[in-house]
């Protein structure tokens, strides 16, 4: 090993000795924060996409079956069924996922069929 030494007889770097210790435990930690809001955001974002695909299947299930296939969709993708709204061929729900709230609306729409 090679040591650079001053004139006045020190060797360079010989007080800087374990200095990159607390370094590396601050990037540690600080990469540790950043996984956990990483992984936090996640959650949110995974849970937010459950509670609008289980809105979408509830909605798209009122239209055809009413209140009870709406319900029975919402359960089915895992959330809970808070609104129903009904009014013509329109349907609006929403859902609650893990506290997280999504909505969304179908219309039935009834097309005359074609005679052969």
């Amino acid at each position: 090993m090679c040591h650079v030494w001053l004139t006045n007889g020190e060797r360079v770097g010989a007080g800087e000795r374990g200095a990159s210790l607390p370094l590396l435990a601050l990037v540690l930690a600080m990469l540790l924060v950043m996984t956990g809001i990483v992984i936090g955001v996640s959650v949110r974002v995974l849970d937010r996409a459950q509670a609008q695909s289980a809105a979408d299947a509830a909605a798209l299930a009122g239209a055809v079956e009413g209140r009870d296939g709406a319900e029975r969709y919402a359960i089915a993708n895992g959330a809970d069924l808070v609104v129903f709204e009904e009014e013509d061929n329109a349907v609006r729900v929403i859902v609650e996922v893990d506290g997280r709230r999504a909505e969304a609306r179908a219309e039935r729409r009834l097309e005359p069929s074609s005679s052969r």
